[in-house]
């Protein structure tokens, strides 16, 4: 089973990854205006036209997106998990038609609302952690006990499948709007984290599965 400490780190890694993505899908959130300051007949005088208030900051204009946190960072990696399950049982179909309606549900995009396919993964401080935990140890239970039928395991199957579902879930960012680049950045670091829950710490390979070295 993965560490709390692998579950930790991963999750903060997925919060990086994702959170130019959420900023994107965020819309731009601005303060209302500053209030003007009334002034003296006497100083608007002699400071001349304009002076009845003060303009507002320049930071006042400025989007305003909260940080993202470990727990959201576990929420969009358990959906991360669901991905691999589903390729595992032939609905990766399914699984990425859900993102669109999903993810912006996780995310905590205003209007966003939840797929009626399934409940969307919602941050739930430490909650999120500890089910991030035991989903992936579920996950590793149903890679290591499939049947061996000449088809690559472990480590191996491991990574050119999240090298899929890496390659799904930037493709469906960018259906839902998001850029081809910060799209691919943010599928990348999010496959590279959850990969990191099951001992893999290099970046995921890209290659077809019979271009990995032999599985143990």
């Amino acid at each position: 089973m993965p560490t709390d400490y692998a579950c930790q780190a991963a999750a903060e890694q997925a919060a990086r990854g994702i959170a130019p993505v959420r900023a994107l899908l965020l819309p731009a959130q601005r303060s209302a205006p500053a209030q003007q300051e009334e002034v003296s007949v006497v100083i608007r005088s002699f400071m001349g036209p304009g002076a009845g208030g003060r303009p507002p900051a320049p930071e006042d204009s400025a989007p305003r997106v909260e940080p993202v946190g470990a727990p959201m960072g576990a929420a969009v990696l358990l959906s991360f998990l669901d991905g691999l399950r589903a390729d595992l049982s032939g609905a990766l179909v399914d699984w990425y038609s859900s993102i669109p309606a999903q993810l912006p549900v996780t995310l905590g995009v205003p209007d966003a609302e939840p797929s009626d396919r399934s409940p969307a993964r919602l941050p739930n401080g430490w909650q999120s952690l500890a089910d991030l935990q035991s989903n992936a140890q579920d996950v590793l239970t149903v890679l290591s006990s499939r049947p061996r039928d000449g088809r690559q395991v472990g480590p191996a199957e491991l990574s050119w499948r999240l090298a899929l579902l890496e390659d799904a879930f930037s493709g469906a960012l960018r259906r839902m709007g998001v850029p081809e680049q910060p799209a691919a950045d943010c599928a990348a670091e999010l496959a590279v984290a959850t990969g990191s829950l099951f001992g893999l710490n290099r970046p995921t390979p890209r290659s077809a599965p019979a271009q990995h070295s032999p599985s143990y």
